[in-house]
């Protein structure tokens, strides 16, 4: 399992998202014969469009809906730990968003609010029971929050796992690393032969690895940094993806920093830290041990906080 974005091209580290790997290449072979896995999950149609969907846990009581990050599927997604500690008695949904892993691709341009209203879709689609759990890591914090602005009823509760404040994520340096990735992205997609993968890869390079290079999923990659700034200028201050009113709020940020801590490690914190005001019920979790990657680093942060939350709603 692909446990982090991991392309080099198009899946670089930026400030609000994880840090790109590329598998171990001793040889590269530019001619390693590529063929798509199958999906692990199922593919579901949402009106001319299928999302990939896979869902864990018992099928009665609530449900726990995972938004993951920018770049991240089913495969690479770090939820993979969480989902299975939390389906042990619950049901947990992880999707692919229109473009990765192995959902249909959307046309440009496309905009966090398409997003959202994907969810939506495939939500009705899967008769999945309401109100829900919604757990957001890194931008998905902000398509999380963006779901439960627009659909109210529809979401019980909202976890937000190191998620990117507006503030931080529209500043003038960011917008131009965004410009500077989606350029590299291009560089890659120049190369593209049919959809296999757009630079060369290992022999034995997992398939599922091997998904994450094609174009594809590298044209979805830059599609969703273009929507961040497809934002309009009513939801780039801070709130502007919406508030939650007296809606259960947790949010869970980093332990690790520098040592000592740097001004970017604390600017951070107190950024992570002002999204409590976006309920008036709202908690702070340190994972002391995490990075930004808090799903994978400690999983279990993220279980204990779902189970809090479920502990206090209505079965």
């Amino acid at each position: 399992m692909l446990l982090r974005s991991i392309l080099t091209l198009a899946l670089m580290t930026t400030a609000t998202e994880v840090a790109a790997q590329t598998p171990a290449q001793t040889e590269p072979a530019a001619s390693v014969t590529y063929s798509r896995p199958p999906a692990p999950g199922q593919l579901v149609d949402i009106g001319g469009r299928k999302l990939h969907v896979l869902c864990k846990g018992p099928e009665k009581g609530r449900v726990v809906l995972f938004e993951a990050g920018l770049s991240q599927f089913t495969a690479s997604s770090t939820y993979g730990k969480a989902q299975d500690l939390i389906a042990a008695d619950t049901r947990v949904c992880l999707y692919d968003r229109a473009g990765l892993g192995w959902s249909d691709p959307a046309p440009d341009p496309r905009t966090h609010r398409d997003m959202v209203n994907d969810l939506r879709a495939l939500s009705t689609a899967l008769r999945i029971k309401r109100p829900v759990v919604l757990v957001g890591h890194s931008m998905g914090g902000l398509i999380a929050r963006l779901y439960a602005h627009t659909y109210p009823r529809d979401v019980a509760a909202v976890i937000l796992v190191e998620a990117t404040p507006e503030q931080y994520l529209f500043t003038e340096g960011n917008v131009a690393a965004r410009k500077a990735i989606v350029a590299q992205i291009e560089q890659g997609l120049a190369k593209a032969s049919g959809d296999r993968p757009v630079v060369p890869m290992a022999a034995g390079t997992p398939g599922d690895v091997q998904l994450a290079f094609t174009p594809t999923v590298l044209r979805t990659v830059r599609q969703e940094y273009q929507a961040i700034d497809l934002a309009p200028a009513a939801m780039r201050p801070a709130g502007g993806y919406g508030h939650l009113g007296k809606k259960p709020l947790i949010v869970i940020r980093r332990g690790k920093t520098a040592s000592p801590p740097s001004d970017a490690d604390r600017n951070w914190q107190s950024l992570q830290e002002s999204l409590l005001a976006l309920s008036s019920n709202s908690k702070l979790i340190v994972a002391e041990n995490a990075g930004h990657v808090v799903p994978y680093d400690q999983p279990e942060i993220i279980a204990a906080a779902v189970r809090e939350i479920l502990a206090k709603q209505p079965k």
